[in-house]
């Protein structure tokens, strides 16, 4: 009985992951459809919560750590192409901000004590 209760619940589980990624999907093809831009900044947006949402712990993997980075910087980036192809100035904007943001990261870093 345990074993029939537990495939049932890896079946919902799996039927459950297939209508989320799904209905997600049917979302950005509908956008996309609407203009490319859309579709293109709602997946940035979805990248960039993606990192933030799985931000790992400090102890876990390197990778895993380096995949949160990467999601939310190709998150970033896809939100400034929209930008760039709304308005240029509405792009300058958001590459001033990536660089501002960086610098507050970079100057709020205390690794003095690391070595």
């Amino acid at each position: 009985m345990t074993t029939q209760r537990t495939s049932w619940a890896l079946a919902r589980e799996a039927a459950g992951l297939f209508l989320t990624a799904s209905g997600l999907l049917g979302i950005l093809v509908a956008l996309g459809t609407l203009h490319w831009a859309a579709g293109l900044s709602a997946a940035s947006g979805g990248l960039i919560a993606l990192g933030l949402l799985l931000k790992p712990k400090p102890d876990a993997a390197r990778w895993t750590r380096i995949l949160c980075a990467a999601a939310i910087t190709s998150g970033c980036a896809g939100l400034i192409v929209c930008a760039f192809a709304l308005a240029t100035p509405f792009g300058w904007i958001g590459v001033s901000a990536a660089v501002a943001l960086h610098g507050l990261w970079l100057t709020s870093r205390d690794d003095e004590g690391a070595a």
